[in-house]
């Protein structure tokens, strides 16, 4: 929701339910809080599906394919960047061998995602439901509320939006991933795939166990003492399963990646100095603007690399057209998400407004 703040407010330390999540006072609106971008894709993805919802199915793969340029793909490319820092290594023969761990991690998905990309696919999807959450948790700062408050709010986020997509239309949430596998290397039909309909009861019962973590997250937050964010965090867990229960599956998810997950993600790195700061940059005072935009060139040593990849699986899936690059992407992220995840885990909490006050 936009945030107005009047010249004169006080952003107090202690207490306050928005005190870890305010910028200090500019009389402006806030379009870079923790949740208006979100809300506004959430918001206007739900409106369509409600309204167009074969327009969902027309536009499914353009927002991953937007993801590419907006924040999907510099959010992840940046990780060149946030792993020299983290670990202060200069020099590029430094970084890269610095780097190695997480290329061995990628070329040990691939081959898992080769061998069996059934099973990795499944496993991808409950990494990311952990992926997902987390990065929500910390950008609405349940992380300060106490474990139960964080680990419920990230199981029920996960939940509610992979289940709802594959309680509402199991066919259409598998079909990437069976276009993955139908391009392996190897004879795809011999390796084990999920049987859809169980996948869909299964998928329910993840939707019921993501409503009682979001309202046991709920509780845990309200005797915090932040009631506002307890009843925010609801209406957020309602707009992403209606989105995941109404709009294409394909879309549905595209539309909470580019919108939720990889705004909040460029919003923290932004808002961590050891990341975005350094001497010939000073830009940690700078606006939030600017030091989004900064993680952008931070990306840029890794987005040929990255190009790259996605021209080759490209060509593996046989396609150039849109849906084809949508998926191209999910194998890639398939491919890297979790030395990209394991990276994120050694993030320091971001100290800069206005992800903090």
């Amino acid at each position: 929701m936009l945030l107005y703040r009047a010249p004169s407010t006080a952003v107090p330390s202690v207490g306050s339910t928005w005190s870890h999540r305010l910028p200090a006072a500019t009389g402006r609106v806030s379009w870079f809080g923790a949740r208006t971008v979100p809300w506004t894709m959430l918001g206007l993805a739900c409106t369509v599906g409600v309204l167009a919802p074969d327009l969902t199915e027309r536009l499914a793969p353009w927002p991953f394919v937007i993801a590419l340029i907006v924040f999907g793909m510099p959010h992840g490319a940046a990780d060149w960047t946030v792993a020299a820092r983290l670990f202060g290594r200069t020099g590029f023969f430094t970084r890269l061998i610095g780097f190695s761990g997480y290329l061995l991690l990628m070329a040990g998905s691939l081959a898992l995602l080769a061998w069996q990309p059934g099973t990795t696919s499944l496993l991808f999807l409950l990494l990311t439901v952990f992926h997902f959450g987390m990065a929500d948790a910390t950008a609405v700062g349940a992380d300060d509320d106490g474990r139960a408050a964080r680990w419920c709010l990230v199981f029920a986020r996960g939940f509610l939006l992979l289940s709802c997509v594959f309680a509402a239309d199991p066919t259409r949430a598998w079909a990437p991933f069976e276009r993955i596998a139908e391009s392996m290397p190897v004879a795809w039909r011999s390796a084990w795939q999920p049987d859809l309909q169980v996948l869909q009861r299964l998928a329910w019962v993840g939707i019921a166990t993501g409503l009682v973590l979001a309202i046991v997250s709920a509780i845990a937050r309200l005797r915090a003492g932040h009631r506002r964010d307890a009843a925010l965090d609801l209406v957020e867990h309602g707009l992403v399963a209606t989105v995941a229960s109404t709009v294409d599956p394909l879309c549905a998810v595209g539309c909470f990646f580019l919108g939720v997950h990889a705004f909040r993600h460029t919003r923290r790195l932004a808002c961590t100095s050891s990341i975005v700061d350094d001497d010939r940059h000073p830009l940690a005072h700078d606006s939030i603007t600017s030091r989004i935009i900064r993680i952008h060139r931070l990306s840029l040593p890794l987005m040929a690399p990255t190009a790259v990849c996605l021209a080759w699986l490209c060509w593996w899936l046989d396609g150039v057209d849109a849906e084809s690059l949508a998926v191209a992407s999910i194998a890639f992220y398939i491919i890297t998400t979790l030395p990209h995840h394991l990276l994120g885990l050694r993030l320091s909490p971001p100290d800069l407004p206005p992800a903090a006050a």
